[in-house]
């Protein structure tokens, strides 16, 4: 008994630190020094990026809502164009902010340009699930009860989720890094 606990325990640990691998993975490949000469436009590139992490958030919980409406078959077709007409206007959104980023990020720390570049993939996943659902029901009018525009509308939620959760953690990881940096070096008195 106590074998299998231990076993369970393990494999646990192990699916663990598997997966904070995959979600810290942009690390790295980045330099996550913190004691660099901040440039001017670094402060810029970090208000940004906190403007488009609350965007990405907030979109991450609308069609988080939807997702799970659209599952227990709940909405009509009008409630899914309403949706999904939503949710395109906060992929353009997000994509204007961060084909501003972009144009910022040769400029921006080592975990700034790799929340960028991190995010773009995401991004793009997400807007070609929307516009998979669009298209979907603008052909078919009673597509949304088909397994295939379930597919879609839960493929805009998990790319919606995983550009939030990788911007989040390295925006995070900055702002401590930062932080630690400053405490550490503030003298005591």
């Amino acid at each position: 008994m106590l074998f299998m606990t231990t076993q369970r325990w393990m494999i646990a640990k192990g699916a663990a630190i598997a997966s904070s691998f995959a979600l810290l993975s942009p690390l790295a490949l980045a330099n996550t020094s913190c004691l660099e000469d901040r440039t001017a436009a670094q402060p810029q590139i970090a208000e940004q990026l906190d403007t488009f992490e609350r965007t990405a958030a907030l979109t991450r919980d609308d069609l988080d809502s939807y997702a799970s409406a659209a599952r227990n078959n709940g909405l009509s077709l009008r409630s899914h164009a309403f949706n999904l007409n939503e949710a395109r206007e906060n992929v353009n959104l997000l994509g204007k902010q961060l084909r501003e980023l972009e144009t910022l990020d040769p400029q921006g720390t080592a975990l700034q340009q790799a929340a960028i570049r991190e995010a773009r993939p995401h991004l793009d996943l997400l807007a070609d699930h929307v516009q998979t659902a669009i298209v979907t029901l603008n052909e078919d009018r009673s597509s949304y009860r088909f397994p295939d525009f379930g597919q879609a509308v839960n493929g805009m939620y998990r790319q919606a989720d995983s550009l939030y959760t990788k911007v989040d953690a390295l925006t995070d990881f900055e702002k401590a890094c930062r932080r630690a940096v400053d405490v550490t070096s503030r003298e005591e008195i």
